[in-house]
């Protein structure tokens, strides 16, 4: 009988389960509570990346409507500023056409038969071929003078007349001081300036006391005697 209880508590001392050490439980709750803190903190670190992100979504997405609503607005003022511009052209234009209209007809009002018309002026070709004093004895008639000649524009226009001709203009050299040169109305010219031929005025003989426009060329001196033709202007 002995022997048999000896046999039974050893059995019972084998089934009976192990307990594990509490220092070894104690660390692996640590553990447990570690990696949970651990996976907790993951997720709320990728929550606020996620926020991160959907926020720059949403202020990209807010820039583009804004980038948007600018393009269209830039567009339509540049529209209108363009429609203002052609808008102030057409009546720029309209008023230079008007100006133009007005002085056509403005010379077509002032210029007799036979007269031709150029900027403003009236201007009559005396073919009777005379000395200078008869040929502004005859623009005096027809109420003008000899010609004034005050632009490039204005020489170049009396050139195209000349013909290859001798045309006395209204310039006279001054009574008083014999270096000066005036013109009909009593105007200063600067024998420095002008139009005048190469070498002139030259004064050949000391009686060159009229000007021509010498061979449909520029300005010359010449004796006021002399048979020539004439311009006219009013």
């Amino acid at each position: 009988m002995d022997r048999g209880r000896r046999h039974f508590d050893s059995e019972g001392y084998e089934n009976i389960p192990f307990e594990e050490n509490p220092t070894e439980l104690v660390m692996r709750m640590k553990n447990f509570h570690k990696e949970l803190k651990e996976g907790k903190r993951s997720q709320r670190r990728q929550r606020k990346l996620l926020m991160v992100l959907v926020t720059l979504v949403v202020l990209v997405f807010i820039f583009l409507i804004i980038l948007t609503g600018l393009v269209s607005l830039y567009y339509v003022t540049v529209s209108r500023q363009l429609q203002q511009a052609d808008s102030r052209i057409s009546e720029a234009t309209d008023s230079i056409k008007q100006d133009i209209l007005q002085t056509i007809q403005k010379e077509r009002r002032q210029c007799d038969s036979g007269w031709k018309k150029f900027d403003g002026s009236c201007y009559y070709i005396v073919t009777t071929e005379t000395n200078w004093t008869d040929a502004q004895a005859i623009c005096k008639s027809m109420n003008s003078d000899l010609v004034i000649i005050t632009s490039e524009k204005e020489q170049n226009f009396l050139e195209s007349l000349t013909n290859q001709s001798d045309f006395w203009i209204g310039l006279q050299r001054d009574k008083v001081d014999k270096d000066e040169w005036r013109w009909v109305d009593g105007t200063l010219q600067n024998p420095l300036e002008g139009f005048w031929r190469s070498g002139e005025p030259f004064n050949a003989g000391g009686k060159e006391d009229c000007v021509h426009m010498w061979l449909g060329e520029k300005w010359n001196d010449r004796d006021c005697s002399f048979s020539e033709k004439a311009f006219c202007e009013k």
